[in-house]
């Protein structure tokens, strides 16, 4: 741009200088040439003013005069007759031909001085003449005054060259000038220029600084206002932005928005992990060619025909089968225009097995209560048809119901104690000796145990007393010993406890009749029995194992289980401290 400027203002410089030295120099030259001819024919008047003087009162020879006054002038004279004859010349070397057809001398010889030029064969160069007419007694005629057009001719260079200086010192003088005001004048919009290079790489905060007024000045201020303006939309929307991606990225839910041909516009974390697709960049991507299952392409078929949101359930299986629910709603710009379908896929996998544990919790609650209620209406409609009156039937059935109304006394033990143990409020916190809760416990189930079944328990020197609710220590401590009871007839129940700085083992080991590798991953639900027939026989309820594993979850502790058939079980429960 100053390039553009400098240039231009060179060129318009030099053009206008031209024109004003070419003016100049045919203004000087005609002047020049004006005053000379005018300078010429003062001399001219003078020196026949002198002849004539001289020719009154002296009587000089013609000849003489020309020699004696051309050479002080430094001019050629020539004085002609009448009728055109050379009467004397300072520079003829010899006769010379007749002049009454020269121009200046035709027009003296009519009593008027005149000039002109042309080349003179006697002096060999272009030469300027002027020609006055003298009248004395003893002659009639013109006097005339040549001088070569080399000396007006050396003037007239002697101007140029001057000029010429003169317009290349103007030249440089302007080119310099030019420069300066170029560089004052394009300052601004440099600084314009670069604030925009800032702007175009993300600096938004730049400002132009100016005293000029004006036309640069009102745009630097324009500039300015803009960048700032710019400056505080941009922060507001990348503030935006950044919420915008801060609320996307802590959706568990997978959100991805699609256009009219079904490609991705932006999506969330959630949505390359439930569909499993790296850390590849999904936007631009076709939709297909990151999830290929027809219930998420009958959402956006629903979103499309009915123009609202629609929403269904089903399985995806990306490595592992998982239930999601798909919800889409249709993607509109403040003027209602369509920009596509914005889609959220929920993980529902967890609540389907929620849905699938309570389901199967109440029929297992149900079943439970159910049998022995069934029961026990059994044996007292019995009882009322008359089996009362016979007092050892009736005791036996008594006895039966007694057992019954057991069961179910401790079924909904269980069911209240499982609730308040997931509710994970636990207030009752104390230092608890746990060797002697296992003592407690010992003392407590050893009636319950075969005589070919040996309860074990070797305790440490010091156990780091445990931060807990004594009583949760203890119900967990019950049901594993009570576990391993039942499953040994004979053999042995062995106990184990010990502490280090951060966690407190305990361990409870049978050599009973183990359980199948495919049943241990179910051992912890709710109402799960390895042989049914033989828990119910021993008044199991179904939920000790479960009980055991919410308490252990209650403390952040782990509970690892490792058992073969027919060898025996252990159970091994880590907590912290």
């Amino acid at each position: 741009m100053r390039r553009k400027i400098l240039i231009t203002y060179l060129i318009l410089i030099l053009v206008t200088l031209t024109a004003a030295v070419g003016v100049f120099w045919l203004k000087g030259y005609h002047f020049i040439e004006d005053q000379s001819a005018v300078q010429y024919e003062s001399q001219a008047r003078m020196l026949a003013e002198i002849f004539s003087v001289q020719e009154k009162y002296e009587h000089m020879d013609y000849q003489e005069f020309a020699d004696a006054y051309g050479g002080e002038y430094g001019v050629r004279i020539t004085l002609i007759q009448q009728d055109g004859t050379v009467a004397a010349d300072s520079e003829a070397l010899g006769s010379l031909e007749n002049h009454d057809n020269r121009e200046e001398v035709q027009e003296a010889l009519k009593g008027v001085t005149a000039s002109a030029r042309r080349y003179s064969e006697t002096m060999r160069a272009q030469t300027f003449y002027t020609a006055v007419p003298v009248h004395t007694p003893d002659f009639q005629g013109v006097l005339r005054v040549s001088v070569p057009m080399a000396e007006l001719n050396s003037l007239t260079a002697e101007l140029l060259r001057t000029v010429l200086a003169a317009l290349v010192f103007i030249c440089i003088m302007a080119l310099l000038m030019a420069d300066c005001f170029s560089r004052y004048l394009i300052r601004p919009l440099d600084e314009v220029t670069k604030a925009a290079e800032e702007i175009a790489g993300g600096n938004y905060g730049g400002k132009i600084h100016t005293q000029q007024n004006g036309e640069i000045g009102r745009l630097a201020y324009t500039f300015n206002e803009m960048s700032q303006t710019l400056r505080i939309h941009v922060d507001r929307l990348e503030r935006r932005n950044r919420e915008l991606e801060a609320m996307l990225c802590s959706m568990d839910s997978a959100v991805a928005a699609i256009d009219d041909l079904n490609t991705i516009l932006f999506y969330n974390d959630g949505l390359v992990k439930l569909t499993g697709t790296g850390t590849r960049n999904l936007t631009g991507q076709a939709l297909y060619s990151v999830i290929r299952n027809s219930l998420v392409f009958d959402v956006v078929d629903g979103v499309r025909k009915r123009g609202d949101s629609f929403v269904q359930e089903g399985r995806i299986n990306n490595g592992q089968e998982r239930y999601i629910r798909v919800m889409g709603t249709p993607l509109h710009e403040l003027e209602d225009k369509n920009l596509g379908v914005l889609l959220i896929l929920e993980d529902i996998t967890e609540i389907k097995k929620l849905e699938n544990m309570r389901s199967d919790f109440v029929s297992n609650v149900t079943h439970e209560l159910k049998t022995p209620l069934t029961s026990i209406r059994g044996f007292v409609d019995t009882l009322k048809n008359g089996a009362i009156h016979n007092e050892k039937i009736a005791m036996k059935f008594l006895d039966i119901i007694d057992i019954e109304s057991e069961r179910l006394y401790l079924l909904i033990q269980d069911i209240l104690l499982l609730s308040e143990i997931e509710s994970k409020k636990d207030y009752q916190i104390e230092f608890c000796e746990v060797n002697q809760v296992i003592g407690e416990v010992i003392e407590l189930l050893e009636p319950k145990k075969s005589e070919h079944t040996q309860l074990v328990f070797h305790p440490q020197a010091y156990v780091k007393p445990y931060p807990c609710n004594r009583n949760r220590i203890k119900q967990l401590l019950i049901n594993l010993v009570d576990n391993a009871i039942k499953n040994t007839e004979v053999g042995q129940v062995q106990i184990s406890c010990y502490s280090s700085d951060k966690e407190l083992h305990l361990e409870v080991s049978d050599t009973g009749i183990g359980i199948k590798e495919e049943a241990l991953p179910r051992i912890f639900e709710r109402f799960y029995r390895i042989d049914k027939g033989r828990s119910r026989k021993q008044g199991g309820t179904g939920l000790g194992l479960s009980i055991v594993k919410h308490i252990v979850e209650m403390y952040n502790g782990n509970i690892q289980v490792v058992s073969r058939p027919n060898e025996g079980t252990i159970f091994t429960v880590t907590l912290p401290y």
